[in-house]
Order: C-alpha cells, then structure tokens, then sequence
C-alpha cells in the first residue's frame, strides 16, 4: 500500500478533500495514489461543508486551499501540508499541521515504516518536491 494504509493507526481519521483526490486523478497516469487512497477503507474522502473561501482559492492551489478549508470547517483537525504558500496560510490561521516528512517521521518512531529514506524516494519517484536540508534534518531524526 505504499504507507497510505497506516495513516488511519497514525492519525485517527483521515480525511481527503475531494478536490485532492480530483488532483489526484488528474495525474494518474504518473502516479496510483488516488487508487490507493480509494482502497484503504478507514480513509474518507470528504465533501467540504462549505465553499472554498475566495481568499484561500485566490491564495492557493485547488487542493491546498481545500484542505485549509477542511480545516476551517472541522477546527482540531491536523493537516498534511508542503507547499510553503500554503503552510503559512495554515500558520496564520493557526492551523495544526505537519508535512509529508513529519508523517514518515512520524511513521517510523510509530514501528509503521522501516525507512525514512524509502519514503523520501517514492514521494521524489512521484514528482514531489522536498528540500534537501530538510529531508536531512529528518533523516538525522530518524537515525539514519
């Protein structure tokens, strides 16, 4: 499953704002985690309770905006967030939050994931931009 079926032991529910998923889908010729997503039955995509803000639709992307409003909407809610545009947003609005890095963190100090580094790879694989200092700093966390 590539990790996406630890995300519910990690985190409790996991919800997906549909417009990721369309996201998602809309690359699936490169990448299978909308397929993925769509098999791990503790993984709810979610239809947003109310309209993607102007604000945050004239901010950000489609679905970094989706999942601010995600958050907006159910207040507690911890986000995955990397782009760097859209982790101020989440900032400002005083959004908990975290990146894909901290959820491999996260996974290997839960006993979820052998290797950081792994993940690190299949995230790059797929198109996915991580700074190399930060994914250092991670790895020097991870012990590896």
């Amino acid at each position: 499953m590539g990790g996406l079926d630890a995300l519910p032991a990690l985190y409790g529910r996991v919800l997906v704002p549909e417009p990721v998923l369309r996201e998602l889908e809309a690359g699936a010729q490169l990448d299978d985690t909308a397929r993925r997503l769509r098999m791990v039955p503790d993984i709810e995509v979610y239809a947003l309770a109310n309209r993607i803000s102007p604000l945050l639709a004239g901010e950000l992307d489609l679905g970094e905006a989706a999942v601010i409003q995600l958050a907006l909407d159910l207040p507690g809610a911890t986000v995955v967030l990397d782009d760097l545009k859209a982790r101020r947003v989440a900032r400002r609005s005083s959004i908990p939050m975290t990146g894909s890095l901290g959820v491999l963190l996260h996974a290997k100090r839960r006993g979820k994931l052998d290797s950081v580094a792994q993940g690190v790879e299949r995230i790059r694989r797929h198109g996915g931009w991580l700074a190399n200092d930060v994914v250092e700093r991670v790895l020097a966390l991870a012990g590896e």
